[in-house]
């Protein structure tokens, strides 16, 4: 009977620091792009902005899961690595984006978004990481 008490507690706290974090991730952007008078995103679709962003982001991914696939055998006992990798893939295609859209869009603002949310998923990042340590 005791570990039922546990495991609600671990559930309900669990589902409380999913939505700090996860509020603010998609929250604070939304905000921002109405603020910025940047251009909207549409949900569960990745607009690339040319060619150009196009091939560098197959590449990227591409890469990505060769580099994954590969380090396999040193990393399948350690989630943490694993964690690591994913977040370093996260933030080096949300970068890329970011040079796409400084560099090709035809909206400025739409870069500044993206490096707010390169910030907010990094912070995010390093706070479940503490939470689990």
């Amino acid at each position: 009977m005791g570990s039922d008490v546990v495991n609600y507690g671990f559930g309900l706290d669990f589902f409380i620091i999913m939505a700090v974090i996860i509020v603010p991730l998609i929250g604070i952007p939304i905000i921002l792009r109405y603020l910025l008078g940047a251009d909207k995103k549409k949900w569960f679709s990745y607009n690339h902005i040319n060619e150009f962003h196009k091939k560098g982001d197959s590449r990227l991914r591409g890469l990505f899961i060769i580099l994954i696939l590969a380090s396999m055998p040193w990393t399948i006992n350690k989630p943490f690595a694993i964690s690591v990798m994913l977040a370093v893939f996260t933030v080096v295609l949300l970068g890329f984006q970011t040079f796409a859209e400084w560099k090709f869009s035809s909206n400025w603002q739409n870069y500044k978004v993206s490096l707010v949310e390169i910030a907010l998923f990094f912070i995010a990042f390093l706070g479940v990481v503490l939470w689990f340590s």
